[in-house]
């Protein structure tokens, strides 16, 4: 069964759960893991992982390091990596703790620090990013265990979501005022099967180039409020930055046959 999220009239916001103070923690104390899996992912063995601007190969692919983590932000998966590597020499350099808040990423110069958000309960960390990984297409970023737990997935393994570099740490001369205005997204659909979330991303895709918008990114969240089996698709098009344009995406869609989106806002 398909299930499609559309609402009547205005655009509405909806608020996620309260969110965590922000945490950048070097060593909590280490919880009792003697249960927990070794890992979700298994970062490759040291090979040529630049940390700066430039490009490194593993196992035949090459990755491209950004040039600097200035406004970097991304929707994907978050996977996470624990005891098997604890004590292991991480991309930068550094031993891996997997009780410290740290992450490896394919692209960001080593370090970053960066705020993830888990898109399923709204729970957020900050972490420092200082290895490579996660060496798998449908990931975006490894944390540790440590980091994973504070998120509330280190059980289930994997979750969507929100990976941003806190440019007023990684850049500060380049801030010129601390920006606080929410994130918002525009979800036009929510499905039981992913290949009708593929479809509505394709249609709002094509309705977004034909309308010279084609810079605005649209994601496929995989999500599970705990409670259902089975995951929920939902496309989710934005960062949104205002109002103005909110306005304009919906009455787009709205002619596009896709009906009215949800907003959804998350707050920073």
């Amino acid at each position: 069964m398909v299930f499609v999220a559309f609402l009547v009239g205005s655009c509405a916001i909806v608020q996620p759960s309260p969110l965590p103070a922000d945490t950048l923690v070097s060593s909590p104390t280490p919880p009792d893991n003697s249960h927990a899996q070794d890992s979700v992912d298994e970062p490759v063995e040291q090979v040529n992982k630049r940390s700066g601007p430039g490009s490194y190969v593993v196992i035949g692919k090459r990755y491209e390091v950004l040039d600097d983590s200035f406004q970097y932000r991304e929707i994907g998966v978050a996977s996470w990596y624990g005891q098997k590597f604890h004590g292991r020499l991480t991309a930068s350099g550094e031993d891996y703790d997997m009780y410290a808040m740290s992450a490896a990423h394919k692209a960001l110069p080593l370090p970053t620090i960066v705020r993830v958000t888990n898109l399923d309960n709204g729970a957020k960390v900050e972490v420092r990013v200082n290895d490579r990984g996660p060496f798998h297409d449908d990931r975006l970023i490894d944390l540790s265990f440590a980091a994973a737990r504070a998120l509330g997935f280190e059980s289930r393994g994997t979750a969507p979501v929100v990976v941003e570099a806190i440019d007023a740490i990684n850049h500060p001369n380049r801030v010129v005022s601390q920006r606080t205005d929410p994130l918002v997204y525009l979800q036009t659909g929510a499905f039981s099967n992913k290949e009708s979330a593929e479809r509505m991303a394709g249609t709002v895709g094509r309705l977004l180039h034909g309308n010279g918008r084609g810079e605005i990114a649209v994601d496929i969240l995989e999500s599970s409020d705990g409670e259902r089996e089975a995951a929920l698709y939902k496309v989710w098009v934005g960062p949104i930055v205002s109002a103005a344009d909110r306005d304009e995406l919906s009455h787009v869609f709205e002619q596009g046959q896709i009906g009215k989106p949800i907003a959804v806002q998350l707050s920073r």
